[in-house]
C-alpha cells in the first residue's frame, strides 16, 4: 500500500468532525486551532489533489459566504462565534454548489434533532441544556425553548455527511469495488 497524502487529510477531516462534535457536545466550544486546521487541511488537500486554482477560488467563496452567514447567526445570538468558523472552514472542502445546500439541510435537520433531545433532557431532568456561563440561564429554566442549540455538533455531522459521500478514504473501509 502506498502512502496516499489525499486520504492522509481527508482522514485528517474525519477526526476533525469527529473530535467536533463531542468537544461541542461535552464543552460547548469549538477551539480556534481546530477550525484552522479543517480550513488549512483543505488547501493542503487541494494541492495534493491537484485541485485547480478555479475550484480553490470557489471553495474559497464558499468559506467566504458562510463564514459572512456565521456572523450573522452569531450576531443575533443563534450560532456561538466558533459554529460560523467551523461552517466556514467545512464550506471549503464542499465548495460553492448545490453540495452547499445540501450541508446546510443536513446541519438543520441534525440541529433540531439536537433541539428536540435537549429538549426531552430538559423535560426529564428539569435542568435545561446550556453552555456554561450563559446569561439567560434563567430565561431557559423557566422556558426551555430559551435554551441554546448545539450547532458545532451538527455542523460536525454535516461534514461527516460530506466526507461518507465524497470521500477517497472511505474506501478504506468499504474497498470500493476491490474484489
Amino acid at each position: 500500500m502506498t502512502f496516499d497524502l489525499v486520504v492522509v487529510l481527508e482522514f485528517g477531516f474525519l477526526l476533525a468532525m469527529i473530535f467536533a462534535a463531542v468537544r461541542d457536545l461535552a464543552a460547548w466550544s469549538l477551539p480556534n486551532w481546530l477550525n484552522i486546521s479543517v480550513a488549512l487541511g483543505y488547501f493542503a488537500w487541494a494541492w495534493a489533489s491537484g485541485a485547480g486554482w478555479s475550484a480553490v477560488g470557489w471553495s474559497s467563496a464558499a468559506g467566504l459566504l458562510v463564514l459572512a452567514v456565521g456572523y450573522l447567526l452569531f450576531t443575533i445570538n443563534l450560532w456561538g462565534a466558533g459554529d460560523g468558523k467551523m461552517g466556514a472552514a467545512v464550506a471549503l472542502w464542499i465548495g460553492l454548489n448545490l453540495e452547499l445546500l445540501r450541508f446546510f439541510l443536513v446541519v438543520s435537520l441534525a440541529g433540531g434533532v439536537l433541539a428536540v433531545a435537549a429538549l426531552l433532557i430538559h423535560a426529564a431532568t428539569g435542568q435545561p441544556q446550556l453552555p456554561p456561563g450563559d446569561p439567560n440561564a434563567e430565561a431557559a429554566r423557566r422556558n426551555p425553548l430559551k435554551a441554546k442549540a448545539r450547532y458545532g455538533a451538527a455542523i460536525a455531522i454535516g461534514g461527516l455527511d460530506y466526507w461518507v459521500r465524497h470521500s477517497q478514504a472511505v474506501c478504506f473501509f468499504s474497498g470500493c469495488g476491490a474484489g
